[in-house]
């Protein structure tokens, strides 16, 4: 769960979809301390929802997370009529793999790949880059001809949290 951990709790997904700011843990801190079940909602993936289910209180099950799609995105590179460079922006090096993965049919040798590993600090200029893909923590740091949102959570995973927990007044 660890870089699934890092990519949520940079996520403003979930801060903006439920207003409040979100607090993670490891599922070996969760093990380790149960007193974060205390009154905690757990969103995780689904594998890590079943080693711990009899940890999540019963009153509060777990939400597993699903993750959007990118056909939209493959679209766009299919519909690029011209050799074109196409950037995946990120702050997860595992999400700039799957992206590599995912583009690699549509890009083919007709385009040019780049994945751009955000580093916790500053703008990244991608103006030479024809389409660039980012996440929720990168999209506002990137400059480009064309950049792209890639919202990792799927909305209605978002919807399905929101109605799940109890939200308090934010403070």
């Amino acid at each position: 769960m660890g870089e699934d951990r890092q990519i949520l709790s940079q996520q403003p997904e979930v801060c903006e979809k439920l207003n409040w700011p979100i607090e993670t843990c490891s599922s070996e801190q969760f093990v380790k301390e149960p007193a974060l079940a205390v009154g905690a909602q757990v969103f995780a993936p689904n594998h890590t929802i079943e080693e711990l289910r009899s940890l999540i209180p019963q009153n509060r099950p777990g939400v597993p997370i699903s993750y959007s799609g990118a056909d939209g995105h493959l679209d766009l590179i299919r519909k690029l009529k011209n050799p074109s460079i196409v950037a995946a922006m990120s702050v997860s090096e595992s999400m700039l793999k799957t992206a590599r993965s995912l583009f690699a049919p549509v890009i083919g040798r007709k385009h040019s790949f780049r994945a751009v590993l955000l580093s916790r600090k500053g703008r990244i200029d991608l103006r030479g880059i024809d389409i660039a893909f980012c996440d929720s923590v990168a999209i506002s740091a990137v400059s480009c001809r064309h950049k792209v949102h890639y919202q990792l959570l799927d909305p209605d995973c978002l919807e399905h949290l929101v109605t799940t927990v109890e939200i308090p007044p934010y403070k």
